[in-house]
């Protein structure tokens, strides 16, 4: 009965595990892409991300703000 009452607690962004321990689910929903930067690129994409008002926290979301800038969604800053 325990386990049943634990089991309405969760949320649906949470599964079990085959011991019984709560795994998450990825945070966002997407498809993820995966790219291979050479050294060069990645020089430059950390040197684009330095050169902003507001520094990208991650790679990933610099690049995220290159495509919107490209796609004309965000205003360049």
């Amino acid at each position: 009965m325990k386990r049943h009452h634990r089991l309405a607690r969760l949320t649906p962004a949470v599964r079990l595990t085959a011991r019984g321990k709560p795994r998450k689910r990825n945070p966002a929903p997407g498809e993820p892409v995966v790219v291979r930067l050479q050294p060069n690129d990645l020089a430059l994409l950390d040197a684009w991300m330095v050169e902003q008002d507001d520094i990208p926290e991650t790679r990933q979301a610099a690049v995220r703000r290159l495509i919107g800038m490209v796609c004309g969604k965000v205003k360049e800053k």
